[in-house]
């Protein structure tokens, strides 16, 4: 039987987030991005205190119950052109990709795998365009620099 690790998939309940920029769970993210064809973008994901030493992960999807792990920061935190970056002592951990396409348009989540055996997760959708970076993009962009 494959282990989430090889299918992507995550076990979790039905727990997440419902409000994106609060700490409703403890997690927190940007609501959207724009990123230029070709770009690449730093998303920063914000958690609680509670959640230092759990595993963290990235996933797409539209529904938190059909979404897909793409990077974890328990196995090679690097997945083709996405790179997952936790810093315990920040409380963030950021998720950048590379290269980006319109086919990497959609939804995406930031997410905790609790060792007590859910997961919460939070959403961003990420929007590939002809045109420039997002206003809250080049703020988050500073933010991270700081």
């Amino acid at each position: 039987m494959p282990t989430h690790q090889e299918t992507g998939q995550v076990n979790r309940p039905a727990k997440r987030c419902t409000t994106h920029r609060t700490f409703t769970c403890g997690l927190s993210t940007l609501n959207t991005v724009t990123v230029q064809i070709g770009g690449s973008v730093t998303i920063p994901c914000f958690y609680d205190n509670r959640y230092k030493t759990d595993v963290k992960y990235w996933c797409n999807g539209s529904d938190w119950s059909s979404c897909t792990a793409i990077v974890r920061t328990d196995s090679p935190q690097i997945s083709d052109e996405v790179l997952i970056r936790d810093d315990p002592v920040k409380q963030i951990f950021n998720v950048t990709m590379i290269n980006l396409t319109t086919g990497d348009t959609g939804y995406y989540w930031c997410g905790v795998e609790i060792t007590r055996g859910s997961s919460v997760g939070t959403r961003v959708f990420l929007s590939v365009t002809l045109g420039k970076m997002s206003v809250l993009q080049t703020v988050a962009n500073e933010m991270l620099s700081m």
